[in-house]
């Protein structure tokens, strides 16, 4: 399973890279890159796991965060 975030107009890069460093363990200059590949193409996808408890749980944990959040079969 496949997850994407997409762009909006209401979260701000700051708060798009915060919560992917929390909720992705990703590093700072990694989340501001996904943050721009965000903003410049509409969406990023920015983990893909077989298991799909993995991808959902992440999903639901996003999405209380604010983000506009896809996953992908």
């Amino acid at each position: 399973m496949k997850l994407f975030i997409l762009d909006d107009d209401t979260n701000t890069f700051e708060h798009v890279i915060s919560v992917i460093q929390r909720c992705l363990n990703y590093p700072y200059t990694q989340a501001l890159s996904i943050a721009n590949i965000i903003h410049y193409s509409g969406k990023c996808l920015v983990k893909e796991d077989d298991d799909d408890g993995v991808i959902l749980y992440l999903c639901k944990n996003m999405k209380k965060e604010g983000l506009n959040i896809k996953t992908e079969i």
